[in-house]
């Protein structure tokens, strides 16, 4: 084998075991939505794959295991397939971890999927045409014009989740455990390294991006009632410190203090009526505080109106109480206050 082949080879094997023990450590992750974990593991799955039949091509390329003309092009176009898969999962990913709602996927799946389709349509004629990618009968693989089209799009995918992520995160504060910079600057630096050197090891950046991700995760799932799936006690204590440093203000509190156990179902019917932008905390076992931003006691009382005629048709018993900032009080002292009385 070449040195540029032991290379891609160690690289891709890291990118393997790195992968694995990551999809390990996430199946054991307490995450309350399972939809969430399933896309993240995706993930993994993919980019195992992928680094599977990097070292697979490696090993064609450097004539470790013959291959024939027709099996050298099914594996490129499987190549290029996985590839394209890890492209929309990830656009599905970052959707979802925004919006968390497959129907918000869905209702913009032609934005989504069309892209995705015509890069699965060239894989599928490039595999009898040689469109995009030539394989001649010396196995040497030649890139064709049009397959700068099937990189710009995957390129565009990225960027896209990149842009339309950061706008989100301004209007939305429970984002703020999502970032996707730890993913893409070694993803990017070992997408430059392939184009600029004989080493194919994609993978192994996306592996570490993603292990930074599993990263952020672990710290969002450090504030979570796993319960509930709002945050827990710690958070407030998080609130309490930057409200101190004069970086957070709320304005408004809503308690919510539920009889009996079924915390779990109210929490549920709770979320549903709560704008995106506020925190929800679990204080103790049977109290729930939802902190927000709204300066306006009716639309406080519209949201509590809402959540005890969803209570009441349950049949769960609750008592909901409001509480506003007073103009010349500072964060940290309202959110002390309410402390005291929860």
């Amino acid at each position: 084998m070449t040195d540029a082949g032991y290379v891609t080879v160690y690289a891709n094997t890291i990118a393997v075991m790195l992968s694995l023990g990551i999809l390990v450590l996430a199946g054991r992750l307490r995450i309350k939505d399972r939809t969430e974990k399933r896309i993240f593991m995706s993930l993994l799955t993919n980019v195992i794959a992928m680094s599977i039949f990097y070292i697979l091509r490696t090993l064609r390329d450097d004539r470790v295991i013959v291959f024939t003309q027709a099996t050298a092009m099914l594996l490129e176009t499987i190549l290029e397939i996985l590839i394209n898969l890890f492209t929309i999962i990830w656009m599905i990913y970052v959707d979802y971890r925004m919006f968390h709602s497959m129907t918000h996927i869905k209702r913009n799946a032609a934005v989504i999927f069309i892209p995705f389709l015509v890069l699965i349509v060239l894989d599928v004629i490039n595999s009898f045409t040689g469109i995009m990618l030539r394989i001649d009968e010396n196995l040497v693989v030649e890139e064709r014009p049009l397959y700068i089209l099937a990189d710009i799009i995957r390129i565009g995918y990225f960027i896209v989740s990149l842009v339309i992520l950061e706008v989100h995160k301004r209007r939305d504060e429970n984002m703020k455990f999502f970032s996707v910079l730890p993913f893409f600057v070694p993803t990017l630096f070992y997408i430059l390294f392939y184009y600029f050197t004989p080493y194919a090891t994609v993978t192994l950046g996306l592996s570490i991006g993603i292990a930074l991700i599993y990263v952020e995760l672990i710290n969002e799932q450090c504030y979570k009632d796993s319960e509930t799936g709002f945050y827990n006690i710690l958070y407030l204590d998080y609130l309490r410190k930057k409200a101190a440093g004069g970086r957070y203000d709320p304005q408004s509190a809503i308690v919510f203090r539920i009889s009996g156990d079924s915390i779990k179902q109210s929490a549920e019917m709770i979320a549903k009526q709560l704008p995106r932008n506020c925190y929800t905390i679990r204080c103790s076992k049977d109290t729930l505080v939802t902190l927000a931003y709204v300066k306006n006691k009716s639309s406080l009382f519209m949201i509590s109106e809402d959540v005890q005629t969803d209570m009441d048709k349950a049949g769960i018993p609750i008592q909901i109480g409001i509480d506003q900032k007073k103009k010349t009080e500072r964060g940290i002292v309202f959110l002390d206050r309410l402390l005291k009385s929860v």
